[in-house]
């Protein structure tokens, strides 16, 4: 009689256990994945990758930041890192915004040191074309940066 109130009560909390976990535990919510069928255009690629490439810059700056291990001039360099990732990615936005206004509607710039990439989704794309977008950014900028301009079609 002993063994059986023993077997009873380990099978009765083993229940009460299991019971209690699974009203407690949150479901597991499935996951909508959608494919979608629509192709993102080189320009929309290119902006994504120079996006990461930023945000990639920015964390590894903040977790500099946040290291306890690092120097007041560690810290100093980073800040001053994140500031000027900051300004570029100002300057590329106010770029492509210049450029949406003079008629080009799809536009990706990068700058980086004294180099400025221009990619612009135009179907004939000609040297005017190239020149009008070299004179914008210099007017605009009034620095001296190469600027390159390349056109392509989707």
């Amino acid at each position: 009689m002993r063994k059986q109130a023993i077997t009873f009560l380990s099978l009765f909390t083993l229940i009460l256990v299991l019971s209690i976990y699974y009203l407690l535990v949150p479901p597991v919510e499935e996951e909508n994945v959608t494919v979608s069928s629509q192709q993102s255009s080189t320009i929309d690629i290119l902006q994504e990758e120079l996006n990461q490439s930023h945000e990639s810059s920015i964390s590894e700056n903040n977790d500099v930041i946040a290291s306890a291990k690092s120097s007041q001039k560690e810290i100093d360099t980073a800040l001053s890192s994140i500031t000027k990732t900051k300004e570029i990615m100002k300057k590329e936005q106010e770029i492509v915004s210049l450029l949406k206004k003079n008629g080009y509607k799809e536009c990706y710039v990068e700058i980086s040191d004294s180099n400025i990439k221009v990619v612009v989704n135009l179907k004939d794309g000609t040297s005017q074309d190239a020149n009008k977008i070299i004179k914008a950014i210099h007017q605009y900028l009034n620095d001296n940066y190469d600027i390159e301009v390349k056109f392509v079609t989707e």
